[in-house]
């Protein structure tokens, strides 16, 4: 496992620009819904969405974020090491939405954590992923210059184990027993932009887009 050089509830914040990635999540999560929060560090998103009705829990293998999750946001946190992991803490409670909210790009094994978070699913539920876009003209023009450094945060983030684009996001998803319902890009400049139809999203978004958003159900 890559060792956290701080704890979530320092590095990671709620975006609340439109068209970023927090903001293009909270959208495609219905209102008043039992919701899984992945990696829900100090509990920015799922506050945003308990404000919305939804029932909220959440797992982070930092227990230090989880401490300063909002009292009353979720019904319960629960520490977990999705790499250790082979099965939920919750016992037999489905979720009508998942959320993993970059997560899966800090694991040895994002398709093993998948198939589990799929199983955790109600029947018709839907499971929200967001992955960095390494082919982001941000990465590329550097490399370009034979200019490839990781990061504390960020697309190339030093504890990020695995790198994606969307046709490998996508590839990662079905591999794992998901049926890809809908693509979205996440960036706080160029967002709206993207999202804005999906002849623009396919031309333009694995240039502009930040973050790969895609939501799935059971294949």
């Amino acid at each position: 496992m890559v060792d956290v050089p701080a704890s979530t509830a320092l590095r990671y914040h709620l975006g609340v620009r439109q068209g970023g990635t927090h903001r293009v999540i909270c959208g495609l999560c219905p209102s008043g819904v039992d919701v899984l929060d992945v990696g829900c560090a100090s509990g920015y998103l799922g506050l945003k969405l308990s404000e919305r009705g939804c029932r909220v829990w959440g797992v982070d293998l930092d227990s230090r974020a989880l401490q300063s999750v909002p009292c009353g946001s979720y019904e319960e946190v629960r520490e977990l090491d999705l790499n250790a992991a082979e099965q939920l803490p919750f016992g037999p409670r489905q979720f009508e939405v998942v959320i993993a909210a970059d997560v899966l790009e800090h694991l040895a094994d994002p398709e093993q954590a998948l198939r589990m978070l799929v199983n955790a699913l109600t029947p018709d539920g839907t499971l929200i992923v967001s992955l960095p876009n390494v082919a982001n003209f941000s990465i590329r023009l550097p490399l370009l210059f034979g200019r490839f450094n990781y990061t504390e945060t960020g697309i190339l983030d030093r504890t990020h184990w695995h790198l994606y684009t969307f046709r490998s996001a996508l590839q990662l998803l079905e591999d794992a027993g998901l049926h890809i319902i809908k693509i979205h890009a996440g960036s706080d400049r160029f967002g709206r932009f993207l999202n804005s139809s999906p002849a623009v999203l396919r031309l333009l978004g694995g240039l502009f887009a930040y973050n790969i958003v895609c939501v799935g159900r059971r294949a």
